[in-house]
């Protein structure tokens, strides 16, 4: 055991288990950007302002990217927890905060955080200003109603690299508040906008340098101003802050600033002020994901955030350990996790058995008795426990599960993969399997007939990262040429179609297109759900239990039908199906499966086809800055890749371009992008949907 662990037991020991129990006391938080505005240097300071971390090494330590590959790329591609302590008005608070990746291939760890946690540290830097992937974490922030905090990070870099002036400076800023004010205008409703939107005044703004340590918030203006709240008073004090520090860069003396102006602070500060505790967030932000009755026990419970409830668990993240079997990440949405007390996942009556619970510190696991409502947590030795899964206890286990993640990205690269060793084939796919359970934007799937191995993934890097994660724990596999992964989805809503008869069952179906405002639970019984081609099937007949021995064939025709689209052969996207009549009709063991699955596939396949299925491809959206000079190459890249150019925006001393280019043509482009720009080029990216492939005009988005 290191020096960390022993540092992290201690702490988690003296200061944590004091304060798990005081819900209004308690703060979750997610830290999210755009890859590379600071976001990692960023949570080394505030770290350290919990006392562990040295302030010296601070910014560089990267604590929360302790995975081996992160420290070899320097990137982070899988979202960290830890547990700080901040003192303020007198009262220590504690908060629970969750690194996250920047990189749009990792997305769906940011998805999962957002969900357990209720307020989220955005951060951006100053010059590049909101990118394409600041929005679409933004977005998801939203959609779960998080609030905001934003940090306007990489000050340093316009006194440095631009050697503007303090005022200029102070406008730049400003540039960035008003753009992500906009941009949240876009996502909120007239009356939380007024709420959320950042600034000073209400605490949710903190400009500065992760890189340097230093930060700006209300409480530094105030000092300056004389206390004063007063908007002309506290630009005056701002500029003013800005013109010392502007000196110190000026005479390379930097350094004094992180103890002048601490960073950690600053943000630690807004995290308390500014994020709800458990109890306040819950009774807005459940609804929105929870469909379940608010008056019955359980519901009361959840919207309370009581710890005297039933448990009640939302599993984001499982992960593989050879010492504890899995490690699932959860928050405690109602009652007390306790050690060895029965739970059931909303998928099975199963009860299963802790072997530990507690508190992550980073990479290490600290062992706690019992974790109340509104923390986070882990738990291990749970078998067959999957991410977005409920865990409940027994007394509740009708209880409605939490609806499932909205993932901005999904599986859409494939490749051919086979062992290095051929001694290998028959040992290597079920620890492919399993790893790939611990991510939903990764699939692997086995050609029946022909033995040949696929593993689909949000993007290149996703997919290398993943061989190189199985290559570390022993499962060394190569890689063929990657294939873009096509789909089948329909153009519109199929009609009611009938199939069976009296020999065999008979099922009335009518498919439709999935959509956000189209509720499932409101047209039926769920009976199975694929998230991620965002499909399902219900009982709108009132005909079949839950329960039913049939269920199993029911679902099983489901997935035959996702897995092989009617028209083309590809999987299906966004597929709802409603069973709107059935008569099961079963005459033996022997024969009943096909009784029940032909002919519900049969109804299926016809209304499906009554619904125009077209073969569509993904394509991505992109958003690169550059100097001017280099934006006729940039232009000419992405012709080459069938791309169209949307916009070209100059307001700021980068030119910044807009794109879209269908994934199967982005195929190496960071490094041609990097290779004709001389590296000068930055660029994100984000879904852009799916198009006809004869037709790329019409979307399916």
């Amino acid at each position: 055991m290191g020096p960390l662990s022993h540092l992290y037991k201690k702490f988690v020991k003296e200061q944590v288990s004091g304060l798990v129990d005081n819900v209004e006391k308690i703060r979750n938080v997610t830290v999210i950007a755009h890859i590379d505005h600071g976001k990692t240097t960023l949570t080394d300071s505030l770290i350290a302002a919990s006392g562990l971390l040295s302030q010296d090494v601070a910014a560089s330590a990267r604590l929360l990217d302790y995975d081996l590959i992160e420290q070899e790329r320097g990137i982070t591609i899988k979202a960290s927890s830890i547990s700080l302590v901040h003192e303020l008005g007198g009262k220590k608070h504690l908060i629970n905060m969750v690194d996250t990746p920047g990189h749009i291939d990792f997305s769906s760890h940011v998805t999962r955080g957002l969900r357990l946690t209720d307020g989220a540290i955005i951060v951006v830097d100053v010059i590049e200003g909101i990118m394409v992937q600041t929005e679409t974490v933004t977005r998801q922030a939203m959609r779960e109603l998080v609030r905001p905090i934003l940090f306007v990070n990489k000050v340093d870099r316009l006194f440095r690299e631009r050697r503007l002036s303090a005022k200029k400076t102070a406008h730049e800023i400003n540039r960035t508040v008003r753009e992500f004010n906009a941009m949240l205008g876009k996502y909120l409703d007239d009356e939380r906008l007024e709420e959320w939107e950042v600034s000073f005044l209400n605490g949710s703004l903190g400009v500065g340098s992760a890189l340097d340590k230093w930060g700006i918030d209300i409480t530094t203006l105030s000092e300056r101003s004389g206390n004063s709240r007063d908007p002309f008073e506290l630009g005056q004090a701002f500029v003013s802050i800005l013109e010392d520090i502007e000196k110190e860069y000026r005479s390379d003396n930097r350094r004094v600033l992180s103890a002048r102006y601490p960073v950690g602070r600053v943000l630690l500060d807004s995290v308390v002020t500014v994020v709800p505790n458990p109890a306040h967030a819950q009774s807005y932000r459940v609804p929105s994901f929870w469909n379940g009755d608010i008056e019955s026990p359980a519901g009361k419970s959840i919207l309370k955030c009581d710890r005297s409830g039933p448990c009640i668990c939302l599993v984001g993240d499982v992960q593989p350990d050879r010492h504890a079997g899995t490690v699932a990440s959860v928050r405690v949405f109602s009652g007390t996790l306790v050690r060895a007390k029965p739970l059931v996942t909303s998928r099975s009556l199963e009860k299963m058995k802790s072997l530990q619970i507690g508190i992550s510190m980073s990479k290490t696991r600290v062992d706690l008795p019992e974790v109340p409502a509104g923390n986070l947590a882990f738990i291990t030795g749970l078998k067959e426990v999957a991410i977005g899964d409920t865990l409940l206890d027994p007394s509740v286990a009708d209880t409605t599960p939490m609806s499932e993640l909205q993932y901005p990205t999904e599986p859409v690269v494939t490749y051919t993969i086979e062992p290095k060793r051929l001694s290998q084939l028959a040992e290597i796919k079920e620890p492919i399997q399993e790893y790939v359970q611990t991510d939903p934007a990764l699939e692997f799937h086995v050609n029946p007939d022909t033995g040949e191995m696929l593993l689909s993934g949000a993007g290149e890097l996703h997919v290398e990262i993943t061989v190189e994660k199985l290559a570390r724990q022993g499962v060394e596999v190569v890689l063929g040429k990657p294939m873009v992964v096509l789909r089948e989805q329909m153009a519109k809503d199929g009609l009611s179609r009938e199939a069976g008869g009296r020999e065999v069952s008979r099922f009335t179906v009518r498919a439709v297109v999935t959509r956000p405002d189209l509720v499932a639970e409101s047209m039926g019984v769920v009976l199975d759900s694929d998230a991620s081609t965002d499909s399902w099937i219900l009982d709108g007949s009132g005909k079949i239990g839950l329960y039913d021995d049939e269920v199993e064939w029911i679902r099983e025709a489901f997935r035959v039908m996702i897995r092989t689209g009617p028209k083309h052969g590809e999987k299906m996207r966004r597929l709802g199906v409603v069973i709107e009549d059935a008569s099961i009709r079963c005459e033996g063991p022997e024969t009943s499966w096909r009784e029940v699955t032909q002919p519900l596939m049969d109804a299926i396949r016809q209304s499906v086809m009554s619904g125009d299925p077209t073969l569509i491809e993904p394509w991505v959206r992109l958003e690169l800055s550059a100097p001017e000079e280099h934006i006729g190459a940039l232009s000419s890249i992405l012709a080459r890749r069938r791309g169209n150019v949307l916009e070209i925006d100059s307001e700021r001393s980068l030119f910044r371009l807009t794109a879209e280019i269908p994934v199967g043509e982005s195929f190496g482009l960071a490094n041609e992008i990097r290779t004709e720009t001389s590296g000068w080029a930055t660029w994100g990216a984000r879904s852009g949907g799916y198009r006809d492939i004869s037709n790329p005009e019409t979307r399916f988005d």
